[in-house]
């Protein structure tokens, strides 16, 4: 496949167009699946592991199931953390 066929795949507009809108996934139209847009992948904070077309983490984890419980913790360890100055702002 030419880098002009890649270009072309029905999903690169639709997957723009739902990153324009903030949105976290869209309907794959060859497939009918569901698949997460990058916002998805960036919102959970590591590689899954599972080739997701629009991982933005160079797919790190693919293949090393042993990293992802770790980045998985630190990941919800961050979340939690902005949460809790997130909170304190507010009461501020």
């Amino acid at each position: 496949m030419s880098t002009g066929d890649l270009e072309d795949l029905p999903w690169k507009k639709i997957h723009a167009d739902a990153l324009k809108n903030n949105e976290r996934s869209y309907i794959d139209p060859a497939t009918g699946y569901t698949a997460f847009t990058e916002l998805s992948h960036l919102d959970r904070g590591y590689c899954c592991g599972n080739t997701c077309r629009h991982c933005p983490y160079e797919y790190e984890n693919v293949g090393h199931p042993e990293r992802i419980k770790e980045q998985a913790r630190e990941a919800r360890k961050k979340k939690k953390q902005q949460k809790a100055n997130d909170t304190q702002e507010e009461e501020e």
